[in-house]
C-alpha cells in the first residue's frame, strides 16, 4: 500500500516550487494538497498542478493578532479535514506543522527567509532544508537544531528552475514584444512590517522611459496603480511567473522570489524589497553581481539603462536539485524504514 505525502501550499511561488517534488514522488506515493487562499495561489495551482485540493484559510494582512488567530483557526480546520497522510512537505508553515505533530507524522520544511518569525514552526519541523548562504547561527536563533537541519549549496529557486522549459507561445498573449516585469512589494507580510509602495512612482518613471510593462499585482488593490496607462498590461488571470521572467528585458520586483528567479535565469533583476534588511540569499546574489537592489526610482532607472542579460547556468540548478533530492530521499526512506 502506498504511503501518502501531504503538500501544504500557502503562497504563489510554492506552486512552481512543488512541481519537481510531485514529479519525483508521484509513482511511489499518493498525494494530497491543501491551499491557503492568497493572491493567485488558487488559480496558478489549478493551472499548473490541477489536482483535487482543500482550500483552508486566507491571508490575514499585517495585523499580528489576526495572523495568530487565523493560524489557530487553520490548524483546527486542517486537523478536521486533512485525510490520513504519512509525510508533510511545506515551505515554512506553522499550521501544517502543528497538525503533523499532533498526528505524529514526518514534517519536512523548506525555507530561505531568515527574517520571518520561523520560530512559530521550527519546533514542529522534523527536518528543515535551508540554503548554505544563511548562517547556522541565524537558524539556531530561530530554534532549528543541527540534527534536524540540512543546508544545500544553492538557492531554493534552483530546485525547480532545474526542470524549467520556457513556453514558446507565452508572449502571444501579450500586447507587446518587449517588456519589463513589475511586481509590487508584499507590504502586508509580517517580515516587511508595512510601509509605502514605490510602485506608483516607479510605473510613472518607466512610462517616461517608453518601456512596456507587464504588471503583476499582488493584491487586488494593486491594480489601481496601473489604471489608464496604455503601456501597462495587467493579465486577466495568473500567468506563469517563470515565463514572465524568462522573456522579460528586466524584472523589477518587491518580491524576493521573483527577483531570485530572474537572477538565476540570467535576466536583469532589480529588487525593491520593502523590508528593513535584505534576506541573506538576496545579499548573496547581489554580491555575485546577479541582482541589484534599490528603493530609489532614480537608481532603479539607472540600473535599467546599463543592465544586460547573462547566460543562465541550468547545470548549476540541476546540481542543486540533485543534492536536495538525494538528501530528501534519505530523510524519507529513513523515516519509513522505522515505521
Amino acid at each position: 500500500m502506498k504511503k501518502t505525502i501531504w503538500f501544504d501550499i500557502t503562497n504563489v511561488p510554492h506552486v512552481n516550487f512543488f512541481l519537481p517534488f510531485i514529479e519525483r514522488y508521484e509513482k511511489d506515493f499518493d498525494m494530497i494538497f491543501s491551499i491557503r487562499d492568497f493572491a493567485e495561489t488558487k488559480n496558478l495551482f489549478e493551472k499548473k498542478i490541477n489536482r483535487p485540493y482543500l482550500m483552508v484559510g486566507s491571508h490575514k494582512g499585517g495585523n499580528k493578532l489576526k495572523k495568530a488567530i487565523g493560524s489557530l483557526e487553520r490548524v483546527s480546520v486542517l486537523q478536521r479535514t486533512i485525510p490520513y497522510f504519512d509525510i508533510k512537505i511545506s515551505v515554512g508553515g506553522d499550521a501544517a506543522g502543528m497538525v503533523t505533530q499532533l498526528r505524529r507524522k514526518l514534517s519536512i520544511t523548506f525555507d530561505d527567509n531568515e527574517k520571518s518569525p520561523n520560530w512559530t514552526y521550527s519546533p514542529f519541523s522534523d527536518f528543515a532544508f535551508w540554503p548554505k548562504a544563511i548562517s547556522v547561527d541565524d537558524l539556531h536563533k530561530q530554534f532549528f537544531k543541527d540534527r534536524k537541519l540540512y543546508q544545500y549549496d544553492g538557492y531554493k529557486e534552483d530546485i525547480y528552475l532545474a526542470d524549467y522549459v520556457p513556453n514558446p507561445s507565452f508572449k502571444e498573449a501579450l500586447p507587446f514584444e518587449h517588456y519589463v516585469v513589475v511586481r509590487p512589494e508584499n507590504v502586508k507580510a509580517s517580515y516587511v512590517g508595512g510601509g509605502i509602495s514605490i510602485v506608483p512612482e516607479l510605473l510613472k518613471r518607466l512610462t517616461e522611459m517608453n518601456l512596456n510593462i507587464l504588471f503583476l499585482p499582488r493584491y487586488e488593490s494593486d491594480r489601481e496603480y496601473a489604471k489608464d496607462s496604455p503601456n501597462i498590461y495587467v493579465p486577466h488571470e495568473a500567468v506563469n511567473g517563470l515565463d514572465a521572467c524568462y522573456y522579460a528585458d528586466a524584472v523589477l520586483t518587491g518580491a524576493g522570489t521573483m527577483a531570485r528567479e530572474a537572477a538565476c535565469l540570467g535576466v536583469p533583476a532589480i529588487s525593491f524589497y520593502a523590508g528593513k534588511e535584505l534576506l541573506t540569499v538576496d545579499q548573496s546574489l547581489i554580491a555575485k553581481g546577479k541582482m541589484a537592489f534599490s528603493r530609489d526610482v532614480d537608481e532603479i532607472s539607472g540600473f535599467l539603462k546599463t543592465a544586460s542579460r547573462k547566460e543562465e547556468d541550468m547545470n548549476r540548478c540541476k546540481s542543486v536539485q540533485m543534492e536536495v533530492f538525494t538528501k530528501l530521499d534519505e530523510v524519507i526512506n529513513n523515516y519509513l524504514s522505522k515505521k
